[in-house]
């Protein structure tokens, strides 16, 4: 292919503002249409889990630094079961600058890459969706407004109800999980340690509240999140929360596109691939697809998109589903490594070191421009 001059972008969430960023910085002058009013409330922390490869990618951008103002930083998380502690794990040991999880309500995140476009002459258009595409391989893109949009290159990066996954006829593969999941954000009576994160695991009586992790977003907030039937039920026996400031009940699925590419037309993000939250891999995995179809557009082969992507999104989809089922009925020989063999390992070096690396998905293959 080609190097592309004209860039439709579907989608003004994250995934849709990275690719912006990253086609923006390597010269491209991309179009960003979204259908919703806006970005997403500041109220709601939603997608928060900023991982060292993202920083990485953002930092060319200059991005990074002010994500890196505003964050918090998580560095530890202690491991509990039924509130008994098991082990403290760090990610200190990872072989990266940014040995830590960066935590950021999403609506911070998407602000400060709508300032960056702006700054560079690239507004988002609010209220603009996609309608259809004729021919994937010269895209001609109607729009709500009834304009037509010729284009080189279109990044579908508008969720997972994606019109333009749809529109052009590529299969949606997976299932749902069955159980169900909650998330509250709280205000805490007491300051908090704000750099561990801290997960324990429901077995007593069944199970029935399920397992639940608290992220800390400060010293006052944080986001407790879990499989659970309620919000009530994840956050029972839970002492020292001041007040819940928002709260969301979700199920999930495990599915992904057959294809991440069609002619000129690509997916990312939510449009490729879905996955339960376990692992917070979600929103950064989109944002490396967005960031890899921008440098390999700028090289004209964004043919390679995905062949480059399919195989790590295969692999994080398969590793969420195992983390999510034995969160949500550990077997007794997983509850006994917890206990015993965990505690032991975590002592030696190598151990930490390759712990942390998974922990940061650092273990997944890296861009090959950094």
């Amino acid at each position: 292919m080609t190097k592309p001059e004209r860039v439709l972008i579907v989608g003004a969430g994250p995934v849709g503002l990275a690719a912006a960023v990253e086609f923006r910085r390597r010269g491209f002058h991309p179009r960003i249409i979204d259908a919703g009013e806006g970005p997403t409330d500041v109220a709601q922390s939603r997608a928060l889990g900023i991982l060292p490869t993202t920083l990485d990618i953002l930092a060319a951008s200059g991005i990074t630094g002010r994500l890196l103002a505003e964050g918090g930083r998580i560095d530890k998380a202690e491991i509990s079961r039924d509130g008994r502690h098991l082990f403290r794990i760090s990610t200190r040991p990872a072989r990266t600058r940014h040995n830590f999880i960066l935590t950021l309500p999403q609506g911070r995140t998407e602000r400060l890459m709508i300032e960056w476009l702006a700054a560079r002459d690239i507004a988002v258009e609010w209220n603009t969706a996609f309608v259809s595409l004729a021919d994937t391989h010269a895209p001609r893109v109607r729009l709500s407004n009834g304009e037509i949009v010729a284009a080189d290159l279109v990044l579908g990066a508008d969720g997972v109800h994606s019109a333009v996954r749809e529109d052009i006829g590529i299969p949606w593969n997976g299932a749902g999980y069955p159980a169900e999941f909650a998330l509250a954000d709280v205000v805490f009576e007491r300051p908090i340690d704000a750099s561990t994160a801290r997960a324990n695991l429901r077995t007593a009586n069944g199970g029935a509240g399920g397992a639940v992790a608290l992220l800390p977003l400060g010293e006052t907030k944080g986001r407790y999140v879990g499989i659970a039937p309620s919000t009530a039920a994840l956050l029972a026996g839970i002492e020292g929360i001041a007040a819940v400031t928002w709260e969301s009940r979700f199920s999930v699925s495990f599915r992904h596109a057959e294809r991440m590419a069609r002619g000129r037309v690509f997916l990312a993000g939510d449009a490729a691939h879905v996955h339960s939250p376990v692992g917070g891999r979600g929103m950064n995995l989109g944002i490396w697809d967005a960031a890899w179809l921008a440098y390999l557009a700028s090289e004209g082969r964004q043919s390679e998109y995905e062949m480059r992507r399919m195989p790590s999104v295969r692999r994080v989809l398969e590793d969420t589903r195992r983390m999510t089922d034995v969160i949500a009925a550990p077997p007794q020989r997983v509850l006994t490594t917890l206990r015993y063999a965990m505690p032991l390992a975590t002592r030696l070096p190598w151990v930490r070191r390759k712990i942390a690396e998974r922990l940061l998905a650092l273990d997944l293959p890296q861009p090959e421009w950094l």
